[in-house]
């Protein structure tokens, strides 16, 4: 009879540490979410630099190849 009131208590305290178990891995799983998250945002943002900077190189090239002077000094701010 002895084992027997120690098995619940032994089911409890398992299901007590899944219990834990499961509450670290849902955080662990939010953090990560947040990383990839951030990677995302960070990746995309880098695409758009990328992008900006292939025009500006193709629209240099152009520039070139027609003739036009190519004065640093005449070209606008990249905010305009």
């Amino acid at each position: 009879m002895s084992d027997q009131s120690q098995v619940p208590g032994s089911i409890e305290q398992r299901l007590q540490s899944l219990e834990v178990s499961l509450a670290h891995l849902q955080r662990l799983n939010e953090q990560l979410n947040e990383v990839v998250t951030q990677q995302a945002f960070e990746a995309d943002k880098a695409n758009r630099r990328i992008e900006r900077l292939e025009t500006q190189v193709k629209d240099f090239k152009e520039k070139q190849r027609a003739g036009e002077s190519i004065d640093p000094l005449d070209e606008k701010p990249p905010h305009y």
